[in-house]
């Protein structure tokens, strides 16, 4: 039974192939140019009989219909006031068109397509400007090697422009139109094509795409209508342009180029190599006048084409929301590029520090920043998003500076709109972190601060819009709301009877490395605390592909992530001795204080204040991007302090984290389950009514 079925498989299959096959065949008639192919197609329009193709990889289930109309199209360039064939057109209704046309359809070697308007009697529109100063010159690099290209010689056109014939343009755009896309066939000349004709012109020509928008980057789209709109530019215009011997470049003194804004230039530029032109392109396109500059922002953020990796992720999102900063800013006379010394201080963050410096320079700038040179912090951390030391480090001083200054802010009306539009301009960017929370600190204000709100007024929309917002969130209470699941897979309470045991059986059982790896890194995600020293010592000589495995655990599953890194042995070492001398209280305190995180009063016990804001500001998220990390900046070595000072987990888990080598475990679920400790328990001694973290859900 089983090798009947089987039989019938294959002569299905090879049924449905040779179904195909013929569609092929047919394929290959349309593209040497035979008409009488067309006639033949037509005949599978109504079919509904099921092929199989492949698309790289993929098996494809489709019908004759589809494939027929898949493949015509292709093969044709009718005009749409000619002939659309689209899902309902049927046999009938191209055999009537063919029959009635017959005379007029030709086959087009300008396009290897079936046409019935010769390419000269249609018309397209076109804009064409010059050349950005660094595109030119860019361009002007790749002469010798543009025109050494096998297209360009196989094709003769490298004859063509030493006979300074402008049929070499004309060349170009058939071969660029001939490269179109056809189902599972894909061509990289594109972008040589564009360059070349830019190169031999000087200039820069758009034509409409397949939505009718001028593109000016055509080697970027994908559908073929852009692809014939250049060619019947050229077949109208390439006997316009001469040669010049001056610039190496046709001319043609007959159409009208437009010259670019020197902005354009500064766009062009955010594709430079060197990180430091593309960036300071990018500082100065963030401080042109919005109105000019968002028209330029929408014609290149379309453009599809490659920037620099070091400008922000989404790049023309921030300059959209930047440029509307800094024209504000201007208005109001609000300084946002800042001292040199803040400057500094903000090079000095994107610098590999040890988390001791870095804490330390966080909070010195939370000391000395006013709400005159806010703006600036977030300008400069904005621009320079890439830099995750730097954003991550912009998140907890931003938390912690509007927090301690809130007041402030919201007694100064300039402050508080500035505040509340930037609260929109950040959101608007389209990314994650905190620059998303900003209106989450009105939670739960006071009196005062909703009724300054409700006097508030502001002739700016986007104001206007946030300020509704506001008031709403402000009339929402603080309220402490206990986590309904404190334990999940990713902080499991499984645990490891004998260490040895387990980890002897790993070592007997494999010989493939990678799985050896896993199987290491899943069992040391399930030990506890005490046994870390035996798992340190036996994992020592292991060599592992990557060392920040290997020791991932005491970080994600343990929160030792704020002291010196594993990976180093000296360090690893210098824990082992502490972790042998010490009892687990006294080891977290140890490294707390030893990495500068300030918890204790002065005659050396706990301050509960201190610890307070520590939990509410130290588990933090990036100010822009960041990858969607949560940094714990020693919070959880805090929380194990305090667990093992009232002996109580709160429900919690024994660790932070049963990881696996896997994200996914913070500790703010328990920090605020033991700020509300502190609070209920009548362990503080101030009252803590600064707005809430950025962080507050």
């Amino acid at each position: 039974m089983k090798n009947i079925v089987l039989a019938l498989c294959i002569l299905t299959s090879g049924h449905l192939l040779s179904q195909h096959d013929k569609l092929n065949f047919l394929d290959w008639q349309l593209r040497k140019g035979d008409i009488g192919a067309l006639t033949e197609i037509a005949t599978y329009f109504d079919s509904k009989k099921e092929v199989i193709t492949h698309l790289g990889y993929h098996i494809i289930h489709t019908d004759e219909s589809s494939e027929a109309k898949r493949i015509l199209n292709e093969n044709t360039m009718f005009l749409d006031t000619e002939i659309r064939i689209d899902t309902t057109t049927t046999a009938r209704q191209f055999q009537d068109f063919l029959n009635k046309n017959r005379d007029k359809i030709t086959f087009s070697t300008l396009a290897d397509a079936f046409i019935m308007t010769p390419f000269e009697e249609r018309e397209t529109k076109y804009e064409i400007t010059g050349l950005t100063r660094f595109k030119s010159n860019e361009l002007e690099k790749k002469r010798a090697e543009l025109l050494r290209l096998d297209w360009v010689i196989d094709h003769k056109i490298d004859k063509l422009i030493a006979a300074k014939n402008p049929q070499a343009l004309l060349k170009i755009a058939s071969l660029f139109v001939k490269s179109r896309y056809r189902f599972n066939e894909y061509k990289d000349t594109h972008e040589e094509m564009i360059d070349l004709i830019r190169l031999l012109t000087n200039t820069n020509i758009s034509v409409p795409n397949i939505y009718n928008e001028l593109s000016f980057h055509l080697e970027n789209e994908f559908y073929t209508p852009s692809k014939i709109n250049l060619l019947t530019f050229f077949v109208n215009h390439y006997k316009e342009y001469t040669w010049d011997d001056t610039s190496q470049t046709f001319k043609n003194t007959m159409l009208d180029i437009k010259f670019i804004a020197p902005e354009e230039n500064l766009f062009e530029e955010l594709q430079n190599e060197n990180d430091t032109i593309a960036l300071n392109a990018f500082t100065t396109l963030s401080q042109l006048n919005a109105l000019k500059a968002q028209p330029l922002i929408d014609k290149y953020s379309n453009s599809g084409v490659s920037n620099n990796y070091e400008l922000p992720t989404f790049e023309y999102r921030f300059l959209k929301q930047l440029v509307l900063l800094t024209d504000y800013c201007d208005a109001k006379k609000i300084d946002y590029k800042g001292s040199t010394q803040l400057r500094d201080q903000i090079a000095l963050l994107k610098t590999n520090l040890t988390f001791k410096e870095r804490h330390q320079l966080e909070n010195n700038i939370i000391e000395n920043l006013t709400l005159e040179d806010i703006t600036a912090f977030e300008y400069w951390s904005l621009i320079d998003e890439k830099s995750w030391g730097l954003t991550y480090s912009a998140g907890r001083i931003l938390d912690v500076f509007y927090s301690r200054n809130w007041q402030q802010l919201i007694n100064n009306p300039t402050y508080l709109e500035t505040y509340l539009l930037k609260s929109k301009l950040f959101d608007d960017l389209g990314i994650i972190g905190f620059c998303n929370s900003y209106l989450v600190k009105f939670t739960g204000a006071s009196d005062d601060i909703t009724s300054t709100l409700q006097a508030f007024s502001s002739s700016y929309p986007k104001v206007q819009s946030q300020l509704k917002k506001a008031k709403e969130i402000a009339l929402k209470p603080l309220v402490f709301k206990e986590k309904e699941k404190k334990d999940w897979t990713g902080i499991s309470s499984k645990k490891v009877a004998d260490f040895q045991k387990e980890f002897k059986k790993i070592k007997l059982a494999n010989n493939d490395s990678t799985k050896y790896e896993e199987d290491i890194v899943s069992l040391l995600s399930k030990i506890k605390y005490s046994q870390i020293g035996e798992a340190l010592q036996a994992i020592e000589n292991i060599p592992f592909k990557y060392e920040y495995s290997k020791y991932s655990f005491m970080n994600r599953d343990f929160g030792f992530s704020y002291i010196k890194s594993f990976s180093d042995q000296k360090n690893r070492e210098e824990f082992l001795k502490k972790y042998t001398e010490l009892t687990e209280i006294q080891l977290h305190t140890h490294y707390a204080k030893q990495a500068g995180i300030d918890f204790m009063t002065s005659n050396n016990v706990l301050d509960y204040d201190k610890i307070y804001d520590i939990l509410k500001f130290n588990i933090n998220n990036a100010f822009v991007g960041g990858g969607g990390s949560t940094k714990d900046n020693g919070a959880y070595s805090i929380i194990k302090i305090l667990e093992l000072t009232f002996t109580t987990r709160l429900g919690y888990p024994h660790k932070l984290c049963s990881s696996d080598n896997m994200y996914g475990c913070d500790s703010r679920g328990r920090a605020t389950a033991w700020m509300h400790y502190l609070e209920t328990n009548g362990l503080l001694k101030k009252k803590h009514k600064d707005p809430v973290s950025f962080a507050y859900e």
